[in-house]
């Protein structure tokens, strides 16, 4: 039995971070879980709330459940005017490939405001925190290799879109502009060719699933899936498309037939197709 519900898993399985989702389910509806009331409800930014590792190999109590990055320390790093009456929460946590460092989001909203956003890496025991996004937005994300982070995210200089952020001189590159124009859950394919992405629903509720080569910049709509009406806010039903392990198929949610399912969807046509 674990001490704590698990966010994200390295890629070797032997370590865990995780976050507080009694708070995250408060502040991000739909994202947490609805279990024992909140312990900071009150408190902008707890000192004794955060970002927690996890060891899944031993299993030790010592040491293998601690935590590793406060809320405190979010609120009073690098301060902004724009944290003023702000309550502060940790979302979106995914290691590298070699489970070296991880990706967190820093979120923080004021009354009747939508939330801002940054984005930091940090090692697995909550140092070297690196500071990669500060414009107030950054959404989906993932990991192109170690160095490189792929997100839908804002530059002054282009504005929303996807963009490939080097955590080692934090230069940006935007990728896909012109084709990949909407928000998604992107992710790489094992092989890093392809870029699997969807849409959120459309004025006729339809969400899109693409494909977009990376080598040549091409996008293929695999499907439109139909989302019913009463599917909105915290109770939507995205498609979350994921890839399986040898870049073949592709699983989705979706409500088109009526109710919420898993879907598994070959592209091994288009992504082992002699030109891909």
């Amino acid at each position: 039995q674990l001490p704590r519900p698990v966010y994200a898993v390295s890629r070797d399985g032997e370590q865990a971070v995780t976050l507080d989702f009694d708070r995250l389910n408060r502040l991000r509806s739909g994202y947490g879980y609805m279990a024992l009331p909140e312990k900071h409800e009150d408190v902008a930014a707890p000192a004794d709330a955060g970002i927690y590792w996890m060891d899944l190999r031993t299993r030790q109590p010592a040491g293998g459940n601690k935590q590793i990055i406060s809320l405190e320390w979010a609120a009073a790093n690098q301060p902004d005017e724009r944290f003023a009456q702000a309550q502060h929460w940790f979302n979106h946590l995914q290691f590298n490939p070699s489970g070296t460092r991880f990706i967190f989001l820093h979120r923080w909203k004021r009354p009747g405001n939508r939330w801002c956003t940054r984005m930091y890496t940090a090692k697995p025991d909550g140092s070297d925190i690196r500071l990669h996004a500060d414009t107030g937005m950054v959404s989906h994300f993932d990991w192109r290799d170690d160095r490189t982070i792929l997100a839908w995210s804002r530059t002054k200089e282009k504005g929303d879109r996807f963009y490939l952020f080097d955590i080692e001189t934090n230069q940006t590159q935007a990728v896909g502009e012109g084709v990949l124009t909407r928000d998604g859950h992107c992710n790489y394919s094992p092989d890093r060719k392809w870029i699997l992405n969807d849409t959120y629903p459309d004025r006729n509720r339809m969400q899109t699933l693409m494909l977009y080569r990376v080598a040549d910049g091409r996008r293929i709509d695999v499907g439109k899936f139909y989302l019913p009406p009463k599917l909105k806010g915290p109770f939507r039903c995205d498609l979350h498309p994921r890839w399986n392990r040898d870049g073949t198929q592709v699983c989705i949610d979706s409500a088109h037939g009526g109710t919420r399912q898993l879907y598994v969807i070959n592209v091994s046509q288009i992504t082992k197709a002699p030109s891909a």
